[in-house]
């Protein structure tokens, strides 16, 4: 069956049908693509916080690593565990990551740089915890 203008007519019976089916496929994609958009831009902004707490700790340890470094400057024949833990721990403060790699777990690393910096404050007895930024109270 066609009509005069030569479409034919269950093809326009079809498009009816179907009509719903396309327009929430075109919706669809529209608001895939807007809440990437949207999902990058949060993404970034969490990320970009969560850097800035994780470099935030790692600068404090390493204040302290270093101003322990100055206390420690005794030279003696055989360094102490806390020497070599001290040392062990700045160099691996300073080789850790600035990029975003997915090959590192970079969440492991910090777990143990916060472990060993737990045990150089035992091994040195000092008192020198990390608070956070949102936990200090008055």
């Amino acid at each position: 069956m066609s009509t005069s203008d030569g479409v034919d007519i269950n093809d326009v019976f079809d498009d009816l049908l179907l009509v719903e089916e396309r327009l929430s496929e075109e919706s669809y994609q529209r608001g895939l693509e807007a809440g990437a958009k949207q999902g990058n831009v949060d993404a970034y902004h969490f990320g970009y916080h969560r850097g800035a707490e994780v470099g935030s700790e790692l600068g404090f340890y390493y204040g302290v690593l270093c101003a322990q470094e100055g206390n420690l400057a005794e030279e003696t024949e055989t360094p102490s565990k806390g020497e070599l833990l001290l040392k062990e721990l700045k160099k691996e403060i300073e080789e850790f990551p600035t990029v975003n790699d997915l090959e590192v777990d970079l969440l492991g690393r910090l777990l143990k740089l916060r472990n060993k910096y737990k045990k150089l404050c035992v091994l040195l007895k000092i008192s020198a915890k990390y608070v956070k930024p949102n936990e200090l109270s008055f």
